[in-house]
């Protein structure tokens, strides 16, 4: 038998470990914003990370996103097991919207609208790059099977709910919809132009607004041959229509003189729009808190009706942290001319902590117990247990100093690394008199006090 060979402790490309103070700010968001989900009646889905290829795929040839396709192997050689032996081809899921599909295709008694909201893990085999993974979670919710404008409004609404229950006050919710920009394209003639238009717009904060107008008169692709995606007069005309959202103090007056005559599909989307501010307006939501942007686009192409993001306002730079729309067709590869429609958001957890560590908004020093318990020595070790259960009792996170070093120094810097507040003592004396030593870490005091008086400082502390 060989004898193993030690392995260097390193992660292959694109992924990353999320260590604990990392996750308990993660899994601490996640708490909060599925708490706002519950509240309008979501309920959660958990679905496989591995899929059946053409599921993703949708047996088209030339699908165009990059994904980890899984094989089973024997052993260190490369013996394959035979298809026979698996089943179909199968892949790890490159989001949560397609097994959504999926599962409302599969479950048709699934009660409609179905409110459900997923967090998981998606993968992408894609060129790793600071701030993207290969590896990632996604935290989405979606309304399916509702074709009501008020499903659209609810999105916002929990948008702008997620963003207040995480202490964010700097922010804007920008929608629009891509009805709107479809009308645009109708009004240029260039119709059949319109995914490569949305495209360009979409790049607006990025390249500025000189910049949309000269790729638009670039040919598609940016390349150097074939003709020009749109004259100059039209690219001119994308920047004016672009600037009415800017500029105008009736935006939703000037889109309908836009469009009045010129197209019904641009007029459909202004009146979805309309409806969105006024029912907004309605909720009393500050106007501070969200716009009406016309470059908002949205870069998927299932999107067909309004669409949204969330920016913090102090960092513009750093791109949306939530984002949706709405879609049809969410189940025609599964069932031949469906129909079925929905709208949702994702927020994306990863980018928005940073950008709030950025500013300075997150603790860095997080900690899961506000309190350890010391370990006199081994005879005392059940009298630290009963104490940490009195804490417990009163919720108050607590553990028990576990480890083999007893000195009371160790334990202390123990508690120090933790990022715990307190450390409570209780030694020979301490048991005698029916008390505990309280030792608070920021503060620097130790005192001798009973059970029920710790219980109440302790409290106290933490509830600040």
């Amino acid at each position: 038998m060989k004898k193993p060979v030690t392995v260097k402790p390193e992660l292959m490309g694109g992924v990353r470990d999320m260590l604990p103070e990392e996750a308990i700010v993660f899994f601490d968001f996640v708490e909060k914003i599925t708490g706002v989900y519950k509240k309008f009646g979501f309920v959660p889905l958990e679905t496989p990370c591995m899929e059946k290829l053409p599921t993703l795929t949708g047996n088209i040839d030339d699908f165009d996103k990059s994904i980890f396709r899984t094989k089973v192997v024997k052993g260190m050689e490369d013996k394959s097991l035979k298809s026979s032996d698996l089943g179909e081809e199968s892949a790890l899921r490159f989001d949560l919207t397609v097994p959504l599909a999926r599962v409302v295709s599969a479950y048709p008694e699934i009660p409609k609208p179905f409110k459900r909201y997923q967090l998981g893990k998606v993968f992408r085999g894609e060129r790793p790059q600071a701030g993207r993974y290969r590896e990632f979670y996604q935290l989405d919710f979606d309304i399916i099977g509702s074709s009501s404008l008020a499903a659209d409004l609810e999105t916002i609404q929990i948008m702008y709910e997620v963003m207040k229950i995480l202490e964010v006050d700097n922010f804007l919710i920008k929608f629009n919809s891509r009805k709107i920009l479809a009308g645009l394209a109708d009004s240029l003639g260039e119709g059949d132009k319109i995914e490569e238009i949305i495209r360009i717009i979409d790049k607006l904060d990025k390249i500025g607004m000189d910049g949309v107008v000269a790729d638009l008169q670039k040919s598609p692709g940016e390349s150097s041959s074939g003709s020009a995606l749109l004259n100059k007069e039209q690219a001119i005309k994308v920047k004016d229509f672009l600037e009415i959202s800017r500029e105008s103090k009736d935006i939703v007056g000037d889109l309908k003189t836009f469009f009045n005559g010129v197209s019904g599909l641009g007029m459909e989307g202004v009146l979805e729009i309309e409806y969105l501010a006024n029912g907004l307006k309605n909720l009393g939501v500050q106007q501070k808190y969200w716009e009406i942007d016309l470059s908002v686009a949205r870069g998927l192409g299932y999107y067909n009706g309004p669409v949204f993001e969330v920016i913090l306002k102090d960092l513009p730079g750093l791109g949306s942290v939530f984002s949706g729309g709405r879609y049809d067709g969410l189940t025609s590869r599964f069932i031949k001319n469906s129909n079925i429609g929905g709208v949702g958001a994702s927020v994306g957890l990863d980018r928005l902590i940073v950008g709030l560590k950025q500013l300075g908004k997150i603790n860095e020093k997080v900690s899961q117990s506000s309190v350890v318990v010391a370990v006199f020595n081994e005879s005392l070790s059940q009298d630290s247990i009963l104490v940490a259960n009195e804490l417990r009792k009163a919720d108050i996170n607590t553990e028990v100093y576990l480890g083999s070093d007893t000195s009371l120094k160790n334990q202390i810097a123990y508690a120090l690394k933790k990022n715990a507040k307190f450390v409570v003592i209780i030694g020979p004396d301490e048991k005698e008199q029916e008390k505990v030593q309280l030792k608070d870490l920021d503060a620097r005091i130790q005192e001798t006090i009973t059970m029920n008086e710790c219980v109440k400082k302790i409290k106290k502390s933490v509830n600040k």
